[in-house]
């Protein structure tokens, strides 16, 4: 917990000083918008991981994000066979309760000047590995919705977030996005798969403290290996400087601010859902029947999926806080 607040004090700083001694730049915003937003990412997903796994118990709060952490784990596996590391041994996914890891990938690399940039590389991995589920879930959900194959025209919509206002019409625009599945899910099915995909994968988009220790715990034990990477970063940014080369930098930042603001939008969006869940599921048999009876009902007399849900939420919200709805009179 102390290093998970460590990394994310330094990321704050990081902005802060980015936002500052950058003015005028053409990456300001990004290098001081992303490690915000990689902040927030970290607190919403340590936040949603730590309310399931106290609200579940251990089996049921791993059967529920399996696909993410199997995504999280194969994303660092294939990073280092791709990067030159030898994988002594690998698991996707533990079953077992006593486990403290749900997942882990072990590692070796040959020590050299590009060991931090490889530490680096396997660390973030599910960030993009998921990252780019993510985005791919999301294209999905707008095809299903619009009717029409338009490629990765919701993508583009996203990826122009250069100003406040823009990022947060691109926050709206993924969180609607993620509350329109609920209606139409009478007619598309399989987009209950996907909204459920899209909660686990944007969970496991976040890196684990594992993988911030790894990483960053590599820039103090190679000196050399350090100094290439800040070398390399250097260099990202003066390109960037430069047209037309900084077309294709500016495209990259766009695509980790992308990553970025779906995952956290995502896991904003959820947080209701995940919340309503795991209230049902704890409920007794008698209570979870009458709960979806009377959503059933109201579906069947109306033919509204809103009214439907709301059907659904109201006993779920009054069973679970009954000591404010159903609160005794007291005789005098």
């Amino acid at each position: 917990m102390k290093s998970r607040f460590l990394i994310i004090s330094l990321f704050v700083l990081l902005s802060i000083v980015s936002w500052y001694f950058l003015d005028g730049a053409i990456l300001r915003n990004y290098i001081a918008l992303i490690p915000l937003l990689f902040s927030l990412q970290i607190l919403l997903n340590d936040f949603i991981e730590s309310y399931l796994f106290i609200n579940l118990n251990t089996f049921w709060f791993k059967l529920l994000i399996f696909p993410g952490t199997v995504l999280h784990e194969l994303s660092h596996f294939l990073a280092a066979e791709l990067s030159g590391c030898n994988v002594i041994s690998f698991s996707l996914f533990r079953f077992d309760s006593h486990a403290q890891n749900l997942g882990s990938v072990e590692y070796e690399q040959p020590i050299d000047r590009f060991s931090v940039i490889r530490s680096f590389i396997v660390g973030f991995a599910p960030f993009f590995g998921c990252g780019m589920v993510l985005i791919a879930l999301l294209n999905l959900v707008h095809v299903y919705y619009s009717g029409t194959y338009s490629g990765m025209a919701f993508s583009h919509r996203v990826m122009e977030a250069d100003t406040l206002e823009s990022i947060l019409d691109s926050v709206y625009l993924i969180v609607t996005a993620f509350y329109q599945q609920f209606y139409i899910f009478t007619l598309k099915p399989a987009l209950f798969l996907i909204l459920y995909l899209q909660v686990c994968v944007g969970l496991g988009a976040a890196p684990s403290s594992v993988d911030f220790k790894g990483s960053f715990s590599s820039l103090v034990k190679h000196p050399l290996g350090t100094l290439v990477l800040l070398l390399f970063f250097a260099s990202v940014f003066f390109i960037s400087e430069y047209p037309p080369l900084s077309k294709y930098v500016v495209f990259v930042f766009k695509w980790i601010l992308l990553i970025l603001l779906a995952s956290i939008s995502l896991l904003i969006a959820s947080i209701p859902v995940i919340y309503v869940g795991t209230n049902f599921i704890g409920f007794s048999f008698m209570k979870k029947i009458i709960i979806v009876t009377l959503s059933g009902v109201t579906y069947l007399v109306t033919s509204n999926q809103i009214l439907a849900f709301i059907a659904f939420i109201v006993p779920v919200l009054v069973f679970r806080h009954s000591w404010i709805f159903l609160k005794e009179t007291r005789k005098h």
